[in-house]
């Protein structure tokens, strides 16, 4: 690429195809007048906004994001925790601030999150040790009525395995 420049283009950096960075002037050379010291200061930047959901500003306004957290959290009783951890995931930003440091607006939305979590985790803790029991446990801790929990002889006794071969 040397011998392929001319002697006034500026050279390309063959990596990312941006132009070079120019350098800084030599200690004996002539520093150019620079127009940023006569800049007025700029005002500081607004503080970022704040969203309670994972969507950010796709996500709903902080006026309707109670009414939901509300809706999922009551909707986790209906035989339907799944809900409590869609909740959780969604509202993630509400869930992982301090209690101390989160903004005020998320003060009426982190019970309903906060109960999600916990209803959640006992759920997950109940289904898990459920399945482990009966997959450890089988035919020896259950003796003979495990021949009449175990679904597949469920479908002998219907007849629903018949077309099945």
């Amino acid at each position: 690429m040397e011998a392929r420049v001319a002697a006034g283009a500026p050279r390309v950096d063959e990596e990312s195809g941006l132009l070079p960075r120019p350098r800084a002037p030599a200690a004996g050379g002539r520093r150019p007048p620079s127009s940023f010291a006569a800049a007025p200061r700029r005002a500081p930047p607004p503080p970022p906004a704040i969203w309670a959901t994972v969507d950010g500003p796709l996500g709903m306004p902080l006026e309707d994001a109670e009414g939901h957290a509300r809706r999922f959290f009551l909707w986790g009783f209906a035989c339907l925790p799944f809900l409590w951890a869609i909740n959780c995931c969604y509202f993630w930003p509400v869930l992982r601030s301090p209690k101390a440091s989160s903004p005020a607006a998320f003060a009426p939305i982190r019970p309903y999150v906060v109960k999600s979590a916990i209803g959640f985790t006992i759920f997950a803790a109940v289904l898990l040790t459920w399945a482990t029991t009966f997959i450890i446990g089988g035919e020896r801790l259950f003796g003979p009525v495990w021949n009449d929990l175990v679904m597949y002889n469920v479908a002998d006794k219907l007849g629903l395995t018949g077309f099945m071969g």
